[in-house]
């Protein structure tokens, strides 16, 4: 299957909206080239040591599902090697984080119901952040959650979803969703009622601020997070170590290598001139929250 992302998907749907055809079968094929990325060498040694004290649950992110090479793949499996108790949530690929955030909170309850301790240790990627603080915040899981991280989650939003949403006719909603759940359908269990303008907004710059003052830290809560670090090229960006604070793991001065279906998005999410790092999706300002612990080579999809 074609490595994706939502910003490419968002603004397929918005165009078939208007009208368009079947796609071509062929170019659903992966390269040899894609493959290899799959298959590349992990730039630390696996993790070896003592099990959490408590289960761990995975939340992935948008347009994304246990069952995609986007959504954790092969980390549950790692990790469950090195001895951690690991449940693997699925959430809607595309609605906003009230939604999500209602069908995360079943798989924590389960990943409470195999322990002794109470509490969960959640590991979000991207959207997964949003919803997993919709669960502490708002839906009063903050006694159970002893510890949220998040990897490359859009904290402060991303400027891909304002532009997806300025590019989305209002009338054309119910034709965006009724694709969107088709397409999810492909991959998620849970994608049969899609609601692809609250997804956008959610993750929207413009509605960051307000999504973030309803949504405080848990004191009872430990936050750490990660951002991802990307370009075009592999060429290393020139404010890549300030904006990490001088913590991004890489080998030598080689940079990550964006793939080429974020390249278009990156300039968006940069600023333009303004050259923010990021990881063609979000920022490394934005994927900041609580405990910063540094930035990874990598982009979104990876």
């Amino acid at each position: 299957m074609l490595k994706h992302h939502f910003s490419t998907l968002l603004f397929g749907l918005a165009l078939c909206a208007a009208g368009c055809g079947a796609p071509d079968e062929s170019a659903l094929a992966e390269t040899d080239e894609q493959i290899e990325l799959f298959a590349a060498p992990a730039l630390l040694s696996p993790p070896s040591g003592r099990a959490t004290r408590h289960p761990i649950v995975l939340t992935h992110g948008f347009d994304a599902s246990p069952t995609n090479r986007w959504g954790f793949n092969g980390v549950s499996q790692a990790l469950r090697q090195d001895g951690h108790t690991v449940i693997v949530a699925t959430v809607p690929p595309y609605d906003s984080p009230a939604v999500r955030a209602m069908h995360l909170a079943r798989y924590v309850d389960q990943a409470l119901a195999t322990g002794r301790t109470g509490k969960v240790n959640i590991l979000a990627h991207s959207m997964g952040g949003l919803d997993s603080r919709e669960l502490i915040s708002v839906l009063g899981y903050g006694d159970r959650v002893a510890s949220l991280t998040t990897i490359s989650s859009p904290h402060r939003g991303t400027r891909v979803a304002d532009v997806a949403l300025r590019l989305m006719p209002g009338s054309a909603d119910d034709a965006i969703n009724a694709l969107a759940s088709a397409w999810g359908r492909t991959y998620s269990t849970v994608a049969q009622d899609s609601h692809l303008r609250d997804a956008m907004s959610a993750l929207a710059e413009s509605n960051a601020a307000r999504f973030n003052a309803a949504h405080p830290n848990d004191t009872r809560v430990y936050y750490q997070s990660w951002a991802g670090v990307s370009s075009f090229g592999g060429i290393p960006g020139p404010f890549d170590e300030s904006a990490c604070e001088g913590r991004l793991l890489r080998t030598g001065r080689r940079a990550d290598t964006m793939d080429a279906t974020l390249v278009p998005m990156a300039a968006l999410t940069a600023h333009g001139a303004e050259l923010l790092p990021n990881d063609g999706m979000a920022t490394v300002a934005s994927a900041k929250w609580g405990n910063f612990r540094g930035c990874i080579p990598a982009d979104h999809l990876d």
